[in-house]
């Protein structure tokens, strides 16, 4: 009752008035609510969660938000990413004059600049003072790439055939110490920015193993640029001159010289069997300022111990605490809440995007917008969670998964493995796992939905396809293909069953769910007809009416004994409906064709992953705000929770030559059961075209627009009283198919719900 409550009037209110009132609900049920005895905390939640359902529901008319597929561009300008305290680095497309950077890597240096690297080539891109990265307002920042705040003082290309491995950074109070792999040989290095008498240089001080053979590194491009060797004070400096001034070179360091090799500017560094460090620096100055540069490079610090650079330092940010919200009421299934703080000292957004738990039972959860934080106190009650941001600065994560206690994040560029080296509760080393993921450097390529299975195989998907990486991270293989802006994907135990769900627009005329197969084409981009594949698409497990679910998240399969009665099934997640469905699969002949039902419970936030905690069995949904989404909050963390009443819904379908076979989880009372007229049956057809989604059409007249409504000739209660069996003459292979149902469970509970699948095959004629 009280989740109801508290759902149903933030869905009443207008944006701006939803969330001035979602702030005052939170803030007062969850902080000032009969802090005394249990039972009159319960009393005043219920009172102000009542006067807050009939205040917003009282004074504000319904939201856009109710019909989310009438929203449009305006509602999502939000510029406030531009707010946040962001940390040392952020991953991401980089567009510098030179072209995007697909696979970029802004590092704050000093005290207003900034340093780009390109982790694909490990290659130094750009450097620029003045600020740290612009983000659009364009849907909440997320569909333009940030460009640099300042301004850019010097560009390089991304050196050819560069054999640079990334490894991964490591982060130490404000210095970030990035680590790859050259051959056998191991480098870290670590960017700064030096002042002195007015005049700044950034250096980028070089840390190598030892090594039998010298190390080349690019520093910078020679080509179109007048180059020049001179000393200066007894420092030898390198100047490159284009139409936009001066650059300054320099480099300190024993064995270490700069270089003129082909069209680059190279550091090299001479063998040794002992560690070798270098310091380069370079500065956007005039020929009048070489002195001064070549006084800051001679009296500069000797390059630094960089391997106890990248050992942990002290904590960066401190633990937030907020009070959950259980939920109430008699459904199978309660809403808990565990309270997001929205409102931090960083102006951190919580578009919560992933979800898993590590083995002491805290939460882990990141956001779109590249954190991931820590959440522990996760109990029955959740009156006390604490919220440790444990990392920044992540490429747009929309996928997290643990194993072996390791926090897994997926991102656009890689996924990353975070370490917390000295067990403080922040992650210390970001490590790469896997940077094969092909990084589009488009608007909408999204990278979603990291799951994984009983092997150790991780699993995504993004608008290439379904993609399996190995679960020691070199091999990537791509299952299937043609999904429009998939954001979600769900993946069996034993990895054989993988799901994946794209969005309405061209060439997907509505919402679905598809079983991904080897090879598989599922329609995006156009028809491919072969003999296997006649319609020139793979059909999907099932088509969702738009109406249902007009923007979809991923499936999370059941492996919980403590979830109800509903293990070996999966649940799908709506985005755009902040709703939760129980998928009922069946294989005919070989095929496999399902169908949704909705799960008690409503979400703050669009519903995009889910996990269940080992510690108590229980689903745990992350989800965000986005385009297109009746969501109240930007994000949410909640708790799907099973409360041990009877399950209502249906367990099991199957189809039929002559009807309908529908399994409940609970015995049904007969007379309303065999009741023909207690059920009521349609079907219809889309049109799979290249025009953006498509309109109902009658299965028997093609050309016409509609549903068709199929007769219940006879309903029969099966033997165990817990499912029935819908005589239906007219049924045939059609795409969508819906069973809308009024019937009474034997116990006297009201049973009022609907089911959508499609058919894909009929089975043979039921006779029992």
């Amino acid at each position: 009752m009280r989740d109801m409550f508290s759902q149903f009037s933030l869905r009443s209110c207008a944006p701006e008035q939803r969330t001035a009132w979602s702030a005052i609900h939170i803030h007062l049920v969850n902080n000032h609510a009969g802090q005394g005895c249990p039972a009159l905390r319960w009393t005043a939640r219920l009172r102000l969660s009542l006067l807050f359902l009939a205040g917003a529901s009282g004074l504000f008319a319904a939201a856009p938000e109710d019909k989310p597929e009438l929203q449009r561009e305006p509602e999502w300008v939000d510029a406030r990413w531009n707010q946040t305290d962001l940390g040392n680095f952020h991953a991401g497309v980089l567009p510098l004059p030179g072209g995007r950077v697909a696979k970029g890597l802004a590092i704050r240096v000093g005290t207003n600049g900034a340093v780009a690297y390109d982790t694909a080539t490990g290659a130094w891109r750009a450097g620029w003072t003045g600020g740290f990265l612009k983000f659009s307002s364009v849907r909440y920042g997320l569909m333009d790439a940030p460009a640099p705040a300042g301004e850019i003082l010097f560009t390089s290309p991304a050196p050819l055939n560069s054999t640079a491995q990334w490894r991964g950074l490591h982060i130490h109070g404000p210095r970030v110490v990035l680590k790859y792999q050259v051959g056998e040989v191991t480098v870290q290095e670590s960017p700064w920015l030096e002042s002195a008498e007015n005049l700044g240089a950034f250096t980028r001080t070089v840390e190598v193993g030892a090594a039998g053979a010298p190390l080349v590194i690019n520093v910078a491009e020679t080509k179109n640029r007048l180059t020049e060797s001179v000393d200066v004070d007894g420092v030898k400096i390198f100047s490159l001159r284009d139409t936009n001034g001066l650059l300054a070179l320099a480099v300190q360091g024993a064995g270490a010289e700069l270089r003129v090799n082909g069209g680059a500017l190279t550091l090299q560094l001479a063998a040794a069997n002992t560690t070798r460090r270098a310091k380069v620096f370079l500065a956007r100055c005039t020929l009048k300022q070489l002195g001064q540069f070549a006084a800051l490079a001679k009296n500069s610090a000797a390059p630094e111990d960089l391997a106890a650079l990248a050992r942990p330092g002290a904590l960066r940010w401190t633990p937030l605490t907020t009070r959950g919200q259980r939920g109430i009421g008699n459904d199978t299934y309660v809403v808990d809440t565990l309270t997001v703080p929205y409102d931090n000292p960083w102006k951190a957004l919580f578009f919560t995007s992933g979800v898993d738990f590590l083995p002491n039972g805290d939460a882990v959860v990141c956001t779109i917008h590249g954190d991931v934080w820590r959440v522990s106190g996760v109990d029955d009650n959740l009156q006390k969670l604490t919220w440790r941001r444990f990392a920044t600065g992540l490429f747009q994560p929309l996928g997290l998964r643990v194993r072996n206690g390791k926090v897994h994040v997926l991102g656009r560029d890689q996924i990353t493995v975070l370490h917390d080296e000295n067990n403080d509760g922040e992650a210390d080393f970001y490590e790469n796992f896997c940077n094969q993921i092909q990084t589009s450097t488009g608007a909408h390529d999204y990278v979603t939905s990291l799951d994984t299975d009983a092997a150790g195989n991780f699993y995504y998907i993004d608008p290439r396809g379904v993609h399996r990486i190995s679960s020691d991270g070199k091999k990537l293989e791509t299952i299937a293909t043609g999904w429009r802006n998939p954001n979600g994907m769900g993946v069996s135990a034993d990895g054989s069953i993988i799901t994946a769900a794209p969005q309405q627009g061209e060439w997907t005329p509505s919402s679905s769910i598809c079983e991904a197969k080897p090879g598989g084409w599922y329609g995006y981009g156009g028809p491919r007809v072969t003999p296997e594949r006649p319609l020139g698409y793979d059909a999907p497990l099932c088509w969702i009416p738009h109406r249902v679910d007009n923007s979809s998240g991923s499936q999370q399969w059941v492996n919980s004994d403590r979830w109800g009665p509903v293990q070996n099934h999966f649940v799908h997640f709506s985005f755009g409906r902040c709703a939760q469905f129980l998928v009922l699969r069946e294989v005919v002949d070989g095929v496999a064709q399902g169908s949704i039902t909705p799960l008690p419970g409503k979400f703050l936030s669009g519903a995009m992953r889910g996990a269940f905690n080992p510690k108590d069995g229980q689903l745990y949904v992350v989800g965000s705000k986005g385009w297109q989404t009746s969501a109240a909050r930007d994000g949410c963390l909640q708790r799907a929770r099973y409360t041990g009443a009877p399950l209502l819904v249906p367990t099991e379908w199957h189809v039929h030559t002559n009807g309908v076979r529908v399994m409940f989880a609970t015995a049904l009372d007969r007379a309303a059961a065999e009741d023909a007229g207690s059920y009521a049956v349609a079907h219809w057809n889309y049109r799979y075209a290249k025009q953006y989604g498509s309109k109902d059409w009658l299965p028997s007249e093609p050309e016409k627009e509609g549903h068709e409504t199929l007769e219940v000739r006879t309903a029969r209660l099966l033997p165990d009283s817990k499912g029935v069996f819908l005589e239906i003459p007219a049924l045939r292979p059609v795409m969508q198919f819906e069973l809308r149902y009024s019937l009474k469970s034997a116990a006297g509970k009201t049973m009022k719900s609907e089911l959508h699948g499609s058919i894909n095959r009929l089975g043979a004629r039921w006779e029992k």
